[in-house]
């Protein structure tokens, strides 16, 4: 057979220690904190006492509360008993503690019973360590040998561990009268011998997943191992990156349910997946005309995977006409939905307003004295610029007859004195030249 060397303990078996757990069983479960549970010190018992200090002063061992799942120190003061010694402290008579270890409080209220080696009794019984697993028992190679220990005092588990045959299992402890202890943590020895047995564990595939869905930054899955029957504690939200999206839970391949991030999950006896369950962030949209007038910001609400419609501009700006709302390049129109793909965590989704600078026209070049428009000038021209004047309901900009004059057309008919203003010496000036009587248009200085 295949020989099966021993190790010491492995990084996996020190990760899961727990020194003094009340569990058989490495569990390391969440606080309880809307409970408390007391710890009681049974000090009964003839001539049992607390010791005094080393000057001689009396010292106290009191009962004390805690949070189901958390952690203290036990008193490192001793016991006297006429006849015994005190080696430390039980809750079921197999599993000790010794004076000023670390001990997890329990789910519920609990006493701890005195442990007593008697000082007349030199028999001591065997700690035997036996090599086997599912394959059968194999050589220690003269490893963990044999020893003695009296009742009544504590035998503390071995570190040291085997490798199984096939790589499929760990040791993590040993078995002890059908119950698993880790190494470090302590046994009271019976008065018979004992033999402890390693405690063998599975290991299965442990796998994270994002699920299938778009939008992922970095992995989209990690594979580990976890031993079958232990508690492991879930990844945070924060394991995978989505853009648009954040993470409430992990969804269960084994049981079908979802678990918070963080959670304690024990480990079955089969491969688990845990796909991400992703929820859509609640984005506020920032509509910014301008850079520096937040004042003017209009901030609107959405999911991602829906669509806003794009607000109306709420300012203006001289000189300049609202072009839009620019998000990366692309601009969107007030009325126009635009669609929330997402952000990468920690950033918002600002839309900058856009402002065109308005085109300043032209000054129109004025043709003195073609008040039609018609490219000659005529006395039509002088009939119009009267008309304009005395009928402007009709014949003035905007009125209502077909030849109304224009605005070209008032620039153009301004050719006396341009500037003051249309009147019927410009009417007056158009017919002289019509008549020859002016060489050319406009007329610059007055004439009688």
């Amino acid at each position: 057979m295949k020989k099966i060397f021993i190790k010491l303990a492995s990084t996996l078996t020190s990760v899961l220690l727990v020194a003094g757990s009340f569990s058989t069983l490495p569990v390391t479960a969440k606080a309880k904190e809307d409970v408390t549970v007391t710890v009681h010190f049974d000090l009964s018992g003839d001539g049992v006492k607390v010791e005094d200090n080393q000057y001689g002063n009396p010292q106290f061992i009191e009962d004390f509360s805690g949070v189901p799942g958390t952690s203290r120190y036990l008193s490192d003061v001793g016991l006297e008993r006429p006849g015994y010694t005190f080696t430390g402290w039980t809750f079921d008579g197999v599993q000790a503690f010794s004076p000023g270890s670390v001990i997890q409080f329990p789910e519920t209220d609990a006493t701890l019973t005195p442990v007593w080696s008697k000082n007349s009794d030199t028999t001591k019984y065997t700690v035997h360590y036996e090599a086997v697993c599912d394959l059968g028992s194999f050589s220690k190679d003269g490893r963990l040998p044999d020893y003695k220990v009296k009742p009544g005092e504590l035998v503390e588990i071995s570190l040291n561990v085997f490798y199984h045959p096939t790589d499929s299992y760990t040791q993590i402890g040993w078995v002890y009268d059908g119950k698993a202890y880790l190494g470090q943590q302590k046994i009271i020895m019976p008065d018979h011998d004992i033999e402890l047995t390693p405690s063998w564990h599975k290991y299965r595939k442990f796998s994270y997943s994002v699920g299938d869905v778009d939008r992922v930054l970095g992995v989209v899955s990690q594979e580990l191992e976890r031993v079958a029957g232990f508690q492991t504690e879930l990844a945070e939200a924060s394991r995978f990156s989505r853009i648009g999206f954040y993470n409430v839970g992990w969804h269960c391949s084994a049981d079908d349910k979802i678990y918070e991030p963080e959670a304690y999950y024990t480990m079955p006896d089969e491969d688990v997946v845990f796909t991400a369950v992703w929820e859509p962030i609640n984005y506020t949209l920032v509509f910014r005309p301008e850079p520096y007038g937040e004042e003017h910001f209009i901030r609107i609400d959405g999911k991602t995977d829906t669509t806003v419609v794009c607000p109306e501009v709420n300012m203006t700006k001289p000189g300049y006409k609202f072009g839009g709302w620019d998000y990366k390049g692309t601009i969107y129109q007030p009325g126009e939905e635009f669609p929330i793909y997402g952000e990468i965590s920690g950033l918002g989704i600002p839309l900058e307003g856009v402002w065109i600078a308005e085109e300043t026209p032209e000054p129109a070049v004025p043709v003195y004295g073609d008040a039609n428009c018609d490219g000659d000038i005529t006395l039509s021209d002088a009939v119009l610029i009267m008309q304009s004047i005395g009928n402007p309901d009709s014949f003035a900009v905007g009125g209502t007859d077909l030849s109304a004059i224009t605005e070209q057309g008032m620039i153009n008919a301004d050719c006396y004195l341009p500037g003051d203003g249309v009147t019927n010496l410009d009417a007056l000036a158009v017919q002289n030249h019509c008549l020859k009587a002016i060489d050319k248009l406009p007329v610059t200085e007055v004439t009688e």
